[in-house]
């Protein structure tokens, strides 16, 4: 049996959000996923509504593929999902990242809760040009073990315990929203389909006006 996507993102989500909290000016930093279906209700609306102060967070979760526990841990990487979140990336160091989890056994779960963190690890997407990431593929593997991720070129990773240290300004909502309307906008003058892929596993943390001023 193996951990299913969404039992990652739920349970390292919320040791995410509790991290995040414990830094200073962070205390009310929420979490707030984006579906197609919200898109249609509000979307762009609610980010460009924000406080311009606010900042976001944007993390990209990614589950291991494989039914052992072994490092490397295999992930698979989408151009057509990296692309925007790699452009994002260039609006402020540090704010946007890929999620890996290194759980596939509910087993190896249950004995790290409360404190998968510790073996859950952070890249930061605003090294990983898009040209160099996939040349000519669409999807690449990427592949995961502790301090590294190895895709040519190798990226350095950092623990998740240790990624709320990191953290800098983060992207002015405004900022995001224009972003955020970018990407639609696209998708309807290519004549797009929606694609789950480009909001799937994306979580981002919202930091307050009050909460930012502190940092």
């Amino acid at each position: 049996m193996k951990v299913s996507e969404k039992s990652l993102e739920l349970n390292v989500g919320a040791e995410l959000l509790t991290l995040m909290r414990k830094q200073p000016g962070m205390q009310k930093a929420y979490l707030r996923g984006l579906t197609q279906a919200e898109e249609n209700q509000e979307g762009v609306d609610f980010f460009a509504q924000l406080d311009p102060a606010t900042r976001v967070f944007a993390f990209q979760f990614k589950a291991p593929k494989g039914r052992i526990e072994l490092a490397p841990y295999r992930y698979t990487l989408k151009r057509e999902q990296h692309s925007p979140l790699f452009d994002l990336a260039q609006l402020s160091p540090r704010s946007v990242f890929y999620v890996f989890p290194f759980y596939i056994t509910p087993e190896k779960l249950h004995q790290y809760v409360p404190n998968l963190a510790q073996d859950t690890w952070l890249l930061d997407i605003i090294q990983m040009s898009p040209n160099q990431v996939f040349g000519q593929n669409l999807t690449r593997t990427i592949r995961c073990e502790p301090g590294t991720a190895q895709i040519n070129p190798e990226y350095r990773i950092s623990s998740l315990s240790d990624g709320p240290k990191r953290f800098f300004s983060g992207i002015p909502a405004q900022e995001f929203a224009a972003w955020y309307d970018r990407r639609r906008e696209f998708q309807l003058e290519s004549k797009m389909r929606r694609n789950p892929w480009l909001v799937r596993g994306l979580r981002v943390a919202l930091v307050t006006p009050d909460q930012a001023g502190a940092q």
